[in-house]
């Protein structure tokens, strides 16, 4: 036998109950101690059964190979519902000396280490969400299989994105040199609260891993809407935490700018004064390009007369005209430990906090009927980013 996890990984992965997942598709149950004839070991009275990672239910998975596009039927879906371990099948002895277990990679099924971390060796392994749609590892990360199999099936499943952009409108592009992610920008010229033309990204800004939502943000990562990467990759964007968007500790989520845990603060003028709503602050955006400041919203919504989801929404999902092709998407967001208002709002995190409040962010929210440039949104929801030139 081989050591493999030391203490804590292993009562971690003991609260977790998987059924077998071979080469042979099979959906039925195996129990841990039949796999092998050899006495495997486990704390003493530890089984695999009980609430799973992250609000998971890992509790029926199988193995898939990359040609596969069936749907998943309910009563796949459903079957974590119905399945129970049995204590005296499941319970391992215990031999250990010390504070590590031992495994075979018999008695411990590869599925549990795959839900640990979607490793190479997992690649095709699946599980049933508890929320009943079924996850699949996927080239490093967990992806919504039943949104991939359903794309293959029903181009319905999906927002068609021929009218995301405006065709009258003469666009840029700017190639990201961090990940050669290309975006559209538009350049809107302004004479009232600036003096020259400004020029958005015309996308949310795709930056970043993929991890599943509520996981803890921090560098590189990001969310996709419905756990999805289809989204992030077509056109959609990330979604991001406040502190996540700023480029900041996640500790600056759960305290005040400027505490000893977060020694961060924003541009001030020379009295020491906050230079509210023009803070020029790059937080994710690429070099050269700073998140969209409450000014520079201020600038769409005077050109747009208010009316900024017509005027300045893309037309995909019904959103607007997009007259002036900055092309904001419905992208929802994460809150409240789910995904969101798609194709009803968007809302997109300023440089800002809200009133000093240690745990609120500034953001503004773009709805069809409703714009609002004051809105205060707790840092750890996720939301769009949009980012602006340096001038």
């Amino acid at each position: 036998m081989k050591r493999l996890l030391p203490f804590a990984l292993a009562l971690f992965a003991a609260t977790m109950f998987f059924t077998a997942c071979g080469d042979d598709d099979s959906s039925s149950f195996v129990e841990p101690e039949k796999e092998s004839s050899s006495s495997e070991i486990l704390s003493s009275g530890a089984t695999l059964s009980g609430d799973s990672h992250e609000g998971s239910s890992p509790s029926s998975c199988s193995s898939k190979d990359d040609k596969s596009s069936s749907s998943v039927s309910s009563s796949s879906t459903n079957s974590s519902s119905s399945a129970k371990s049995n204590s005296s099948t499941d319970s391992m002895s215990s031999s250990s000396s010390d504070d590590m277990f031992l495994f075979s990679s018999s008695s411990f099924p590869k599925e549990l280490m795959c839900f640990v971390e979607c490793t190479e060796d997992c690649e095709g392994v699946t599980y049933h969400h508890k929320d009943g749609f079924q996850m699949i590892c996927r080239s490093g990360q967990w992806l919504n299989l039943d949104s991939m199999e359903n794309a293959n099936t029903s181009s319905s499943s999906y927002f068609d994105m021929t009218n995301q952009f405006n065709e009258k409108v003469s666009y840029g592009e700017f190639t990201d040199p961090r990940d050669g992610q290309k975006y559209r920008t538009v350049s809107l010229k302004d004479g009232i609260y600036y003096t020259d033309t400004l020029v958005y990204f015309a996308e949310n800004l795709n930056f970043g891993k993929m991890i599943a939502g509520g996981t803890l943000q921090g560098d590189s990562t990001k969310y996709c809407y419905d756990d999805d990467p289809w989204y992030c990759e077509n056109g959609w964007g990330g979604l991001y935490t406040w502190s996540n968007a700023m480029n900041l500790p996640s500790v600056c989520d759960s305290v005040s700018l400027g505490s000893e845990q977060c020694n961060y603060s924003f541009a001030r003028d020379k009295d020491g004064k906050l230079i509210d709503g023009e803070i020029i602050h790059q937080g994710l955006c690429p070099d050269g390009w700073h998140i969209a400041n409450d000014g520079e919203w201020a600038n769409l919504q005077t050109k747009s007369s208010n009316s900024v989801a017509y005027y300045m929404g893309s037309k995909v999902a019904g959103f607007g005209s997009n007259n002036y092709g900055l092309s904001i998407l419905p992208a929802g967001y994460w809150q409240l430990g789910k995904f969101d208002q798609i194709k009803l709002s968007a809302g997109f995190y300023l440089p800002q906090q809200h009133n000093s409040n240690e745990i609120a962010g500034r953001a503004v929210y773009v709805e069809k009927n409703f714009f609002e440039r004051s809105g205060g949104a707790s840092k750890i929801h996720a939301l769009s980013i949009r980012c602006v030139k340096n001038y």
